[in-house]
């Protein structure tokens, strides 16, 4: 009975240290966020940056710190579908097939120096759908 007692308490102590709420001082590890949407320029497919340093760049580079959380968000601004493609980092989004439609991805990047992202769909990376992520060493 000592031992289940003993689990159960210890279980309680887990699961209420992973769920407790974050300390307001230490706000948690920085992440690096950019907005991406696709356009569609005569036969060019193109990634062009919402807000921010990026904002209305086409095929904005992304300068990120390496070991740093990275969010990159796709939105479908064409109604063509799309994704997004990080080879280097084993990275691929789900897929957005309809206007508005978001996806987002989340990483860390373990290595510095400059990566491709792209649309690996069919013909879209050749039509221009493609820039550059830098990741500089801290």
């Amino acid at each position: 009975m000592k031992r289940i007692i003993l689990s159960i308490g210890l279980l309680v102590g887990i699961v209420f240290s992973v769920t407790a709420p974050a300390d307001p001082a230490n706000p948690g590890p920085k992440v690096s966020a950019f907005t991406l949407k696709s356009d569609v320029k005569g036969p060019k497919r193109l990634f062009v940056g919402v807000g921010g340093k990026i904002d209305g760049q086409v095929n904005p580079t992304l300068f990120v710190n390496e070991w740093e959380v990275v969010e990159i968000t796709l939105i479908n601004a064409d109604g063509l579908p799309h994704h997004i493609a990080l080879p280097d980092f084993f990275i691929l989004s789900n897929e957005v097939k309809e206007k508005e439609q978001k996806t987002t991805i989340t990483f860390v990047p373990f290595k510095s120096g400059g990566f491709v992202y792209y649309c690996d769909l069919e013909g879209h990376r050749k039509l221009g759908m493609e820039g550059q992520m830098t990741v500089v060493r801290r």
